[in-house]
């Protein structure tokens, strides 16, 4: 299958792209950066905004299925930058999907977000559970989401929105909380923890997810959202332990961060139900990979 991934020279958009052509799939990265890179290696590289029609129609030039996940997918940036966050993820996926349609594409799997739900009414959430996104992230992915979702009810092009569970892995950005932990802690220098560290996340492999998205993309699914999340909950606090116990060092907690989102806990029933998909990589195992290669880099 010849498959575009739009912001395909990022972190998570990389392991997409990587996990695809390792499939057998023709991979074309849509990205502002060149898609590089031992992981990326036989991939069409396409520089373009989401914001530019015409890169995106040339990109999807002779593609049959497109999986979205290109725009700002960093909440400190989205909330410096709402309409930075406004015009990537809600222009810009209006525009992958006007392309797709022009181009005859088949079938578009876009990278939505957990965050979708906001306060939890009930727990753990699940596919019906009502969206009241509250912050410029998770916002515009939400109106990203339903924009491609309308388009599919609308006799546009057959969409999933996969709702993923907070990403990890290799090659993830210097400003992550996993990289700012691994990075200060190899240095012998103090882990800071924003608030008590207690809230959680249901951290989920970038492999995992990666895998997801071809699932879905082998799928006949349209017009659904689905939650792609690890069962296995982390606190902050217990990450930062982790690391320390491989890179001894001390834990501080500062004062809490302003609009962090509320601790809940995710149901990927669906995914499993119609994909048949599960997380794989345990937390301990993908963490120590990536303690592993900065040990191994030092």
């Amino acid at each position: 299958m010849r498959i575009l991934v739009t912001g395909g020279a990022g972190f998570l958009g990389g392991h997409v792209a990587s996990h695809l052509l390792d499939a057998g799939h023709e991979v074309t990265v849509h990205d502002m950066a060149v898609a590089d890179g031992p992981h990326l290696r036989g991939v069409r590289s396409i520089r373009g905004s989401l914001l530019d029609q015409e890169s995106l129609v040339s990109a999807c030039g002779g593609v049959e299925a497109s999986c979205h996940l290109g725009g700002v997918g960093d909440v400190i940036v989205a909330g410096k930058d709402p309409g930075l966050a406004a015009a990537a993820n809600v222009v810009g996926t209006a525009n992958v999907v006007a392309a797709a349609r022009e181009s005859g594409v088949a079938r578009i799997v876009y990278a939505s977000t957990w965050e979708v739900y906001g306060d939890p009414r009930y727990q753990p959430l699940d596919e019906d559970h009502p969206c009241a996104p509250d912050h410029p992230y998770n916002i515009t992915k939400f109106a990203g989401e339903c924009l491609a979702l309308a388009a599919d009810r609308l006799g546009g092009v057959p969409t999933v929105a996969l709702r993923l569970g907070t990403a990890y892995g290799l090659r993830m950005r210097p400003n992550s909380v996993f990289s700012r932990f691994i990075q200060a802690a190899s240095r012998r220098e103090p882990i800071s923890i924003q608030g008590t560290g207690l809230q959680s996340r249901q951290f989920t492999h970038a492999r995992d997810v990666a895998r997801g998205f071809r699932l879905a993309l082998e799928s006949d699914l349209r017009c659904t959202a689905i939650n792609l999340v690890a069962e296995e909950t982390v606190t902050i606090r217990a990450l930062a332990e982790m690391v320390a116990a491989r890179f001894p060092t001390e834990i501080r907690f500062t004062e809490a961060r302003a609009g962090d989102i509320h601790p809940s806990t995710v149901d990927s029933s669906r995914a499993h139900r119609l994909l048949g998909w599960r997380a794989e990589v345990p937390f301990d195992v993908g963490l120590a990979e990536m303690m592993d290669q900065v040990a191994g880099g030092a």
